[in-house]
Order: C-alpha cells, then structure tokens, then sequence
C-alpha cells in the first residue's frame, strides 16, 4: 500500500511540475514577444503574435491549475474508492496531452497544422468525457465525438475553401495555407469561394467553440467530464477555438471588409446568448448550468468580436481573460460540491449547501458573482466595454436585445446558485454527504479565487500589454 501511495505521489509530482515548466515556457515566450522580435518556426509554420500569445499565456494557466486541482479530484475520488489505477493513469496522460494540443492551436499560423490541432483536442476530450465509464458518460462521449467530428469535417471544408479561393497564388507547398499568406493575398481571393470557406470554417470552429445552435454536445459532456476536464473545455477548449475563430474572421476581413465574417459572428453570438437563457432558467444539474454559461460567454465574446471596432475587440478579449480567471472557481466548487454529495443534480444535492460545505460553498456563491458579471468584479467591466461600443455603433437593437438577455441570464443563474447555497435545507434527507474537509481541492479552489478577485482591481503590465497586442491584430490585423 505503501508503495502505492508513494508511486501516486511521484506521478502528481511529475504532471504538476511538468505543466508548471511549460506555463513558465508560455509565459517565457510571451515575455520574447513583448520585448523583442520572435523567431518562426518550421518555415513559419509556428508563429507567435498578439493574439498568439494572449491565447498561449492563458493556456498554459488552464492546464496548470486543472491539474492542480485533478490531484485533489483524483485523490478525493480514490478516498471513496472510485478511481482505478487505469483511470489514474489515463487522467495522467491525456491531461498535458490536452495542453499540448491547446499551446499547439495558439502558436499555429498553418492552417492545416491548427485543425490537426484541434482535431487532437477532440481526442483528448472524447475519453475524459468517458472517463467515469458510466452509461451516460459513454452517450455524451458519442455525442462529442459525433458533433465534434461534424464540426472538424466543417473546418476542414471550410480551409480546403479558403486555399481554393486563392486560384493557385499561394503556391503548393507548406507555406500555402500559412495565414500570414492568406492575409498577403487577402486582395487576390476569389469573393463567393471565400464566402463559402469562411461559412463553413465559422460553422467548425464555431463547433468546438460551443457556439448556437452548434452547442448541443456542451451540457451532457460538462456533466459527465471530470471536473478537472470541464475546466479545460469550458476555458481551455473554448480559447483555443475562439483564436480560429478569429483567424478566419481576419481572412475573411482582409479580403471582404469587416461585415460578412463580423455579422456572422454577431448573428451567432446573439443566438448562443438567447440559446443559453431559458436553459439556465429551467436548468436541473449543477454542471450543465455552468455548460450553459459558458455558452452565454463565447456568445458574449463572438458578439464583441461581431461589433467590430477597437473597444468591442478588446472587450471581447479582455472578457476572453477574466472568464479564463473566473470559470475555475465555478468548475472547481461545483466538482467538490458533486463529489460530496455524489451527484450534481440539484434534487440529490438539495438546497441550503452553505450549512452542509460552508467553505465550498461560498466559493460557488463567489464564482456565481463572477461569471454573471456582477459589479464590481471583472466580467462586469469587459460586458460594459462591450455594451457601450454596441450603443455608440450602427448595432444599437441587437445591443440592446443582447442587453435584456444578459439581464435575464444574470437573474437566472442567481436564482439557482442562491437557492442551491442558501435554500432551506431539507428536515432529512435520503443520504448524508461526506464532510468538507480543507483538502488540496479546496486549497486549488481558494488559490483560484483569489486570483480571479486580484484580475478584478489589477492585471499585470505584461498581461495588459498582451491584451492590447491581441486587440491590434484583431482590429487592424497587425
């Protein structure tokens, strides 16, 4: 036994420095970027700008304290004895495999090269969503795998669409489907072929993303992936898309100016925000509420985007970095909260949870103010940013439509963390829940937050230059 626990401890060892290394890397290279010029890779195949970086700090973040926090997860899970050395192992390898694939799609400047990288973080997914090999862990991997699959065949048409659209001035070699060359070309691409590869690029991408009506893999894999993994969907997966996305949408800009790529976004944008509503309102499981917000929130930062002009971009992609701040606590206290209770149905976990797990519970009524942009924390100010370049633009109805929704959706989902935390707790109840106990999870969670409530009153120098280089390539394609 003894020999066990010690051969646990050197595989958390290995996996929490190993990811600490490469969060250092990604920052190392950010930190290149800002102070010098950065060198190309494999005949610029990787490239690293702004946006490249922003994207590749806020990655390498995600996959560090995911799995901080998976050791807790994992040794909590083991405690109760549902954790088999396989499945150990399994977390062990697909978790940096999975940041792999992230810090591979955000210094991508091939196209080819980012949707095989996307296409490994759909691998990884698919068995983290099965990870717990229930019935329904395996239906909402078949579902992912099938909708992924659909929205990287999308993709995949949609590049093929974009080289096509460039009549042979891109060559055919590697260097062909390099972005920087589609954006050389920009005047040189056929109008209706680079219509149609940028509708079906914006569908794939938009996919993975979580975007509506392309959503519909997002609540059951929330709800069956480990906590730990719905951390690296719900920020990891969806920063990563949103920088294909964006890729795209710059082509498409260069080349057609900014309404056909930057309406569509706004069209899907608008869309996921008004999808997301009632289904935070009649929502019954703890983690499909937060798959719901998070398609609130790349709907919010698709909109930013669709608005166009500089305020709105760096709105979207400050929103972009506070919701990378802010989503963990919510993932992490509603893992811990599920675990104690072994479920994250609101009926099994009952109302009044604040008497039951008082630490992990203010956590989720934190993270609620967080993520439903409350004031004076973060999201707030990155929404505002947003809604105000909305107002003073030619887009005042769908700004304003998008307000009512943000409203209801704040309503929403404050209804249902505030009854699930401080409800009347029940007289008695079917089972009790394990104790809280100040575990390693917990320490993640609290570590966590306090990073999300520094974020609001202060964001280093570094990481707000990185925000404004992003904004640059965004908004001017620089």
């Amino acid at each position: 036994l003894g020999g066990i626990r010690a051969s646990r401890k050197v595989g958390e060892i290995i996996i929490i420095s190993g990811l600490s290394v490469t969060f250092g890397l990604c920052l190392a290279t950010a930190w290149q970027f800002l102070t010098g010029p950065m060198p190309a890779a494999f005949n610029d195949a990787l490239r690293v700008d702004g946006l490249s970086a922003l994207v590749l700090v806020l990655c390498g973040f995600i996959g560090l304290l995911s799995a901080a926090y998976g050791v807790g997860y994992t040794r909590r899970n083991d405690a109760r004895g549902l954790v088999t050395p396989r499945m150990r192992q399994e977390f062990s390898v697909l978790t940096p495999a999975y940041v792999f694939a992230m810090l591979l799609v955000s210094v991508s400047n091939n196209l080819g090269i980012l949707w095989i990288a996307v296409e490994l973080t759909t691998l990884a997914s698919v068995f983290l969503v099965a990870y717990h090999n229930r019935d329904t862990s395996l239906e909402a991997a078949w579902k992912f795998l099938m909708l992924g699959s659909l929205g990287l065949g999308f993709a995949l048409l949609g590049t093929v669409l974009l080289f096509a659209s460039a009549q042979g001035a891109l060559g055919e070699d590697l260097t062909a489907l390099h972005w920087t060359q589609f954006m050389a070309h920009a005047s040189e691409l056929h109008p209706f072929t680079l219509r149609l590869g940028v509708v079906f690029a914006l569908i794939g991408y938009g996919t993975k993303a979580g975007l509506a009506p392309m959503h519909t893999w997002k609540p059951d894999a929330y709800r069956e992936a480990p906590s730990p993994a719905g951390v690296m969907m719900a920020v990891g997966m969806l920063n990563p898309a949103l920088y294909c996305l964006l890729r795209v949408h710059l082509i498409s800009k260069a080349a057609l100016g900014p309404d056909f790529s930057g309406g569509l976004l706004l069209t899907l944008g608008l869309l996921s925000v008004l999808v997301a509503m009632p289904f935070i309102l009649i929502q019954w499981n703890l983690k499909r509420l937060l798959a719901y917000s998070s398609i609130e929130h790349i709907g919010i930062m698709a909109v930013g985007i669709g608005l166009g002009g500089e305020a709105a971009v760096f709105g979207a992609l400050l929103h972009m970095t506070y919701h990378t701040f802010a989503k963990p606590v919510a993932f992490f206290s509603a893992g811990t909260l599920a675990q104690l209770h072994r479920s994250s149905n609101f009926a099994v976990i009952g109302q009044g949870t604040l008497g039951r797990a008082p630490i992990t519970s203010a956590l989720l009524l934190l993270a609620a103010l967080f993520v439903t942009g409350s004031p004076p924390f973060s999201l707030f100010f990155s929404e505002m940013r947003i809604l105000g370049a909305g107002f003073l633009g030619s887009h005042v109805i769908a700004t304003s439509v998008f307000l009512a929704a943000l409203v209801i959706l704040f309503c929403g989902f404050a209804y249902q963390i505030g009854r699930l935390v401080l409800g009347q707790q029940a007289a008695h109840r079917a089972s009790a829940p394990d104790p809280e106990t100040l575990d390693w999870g917990v320490g993640v969670t609290l570590v966590a937050a306090l990073i999300a409530i520094v974020s609001t009153f202060y964001l280093p120098g570094p990481l707000m230059g990185l925000i404004r280089a992003a904004a640059a390539v965004v908004s001017e394609g620089a």
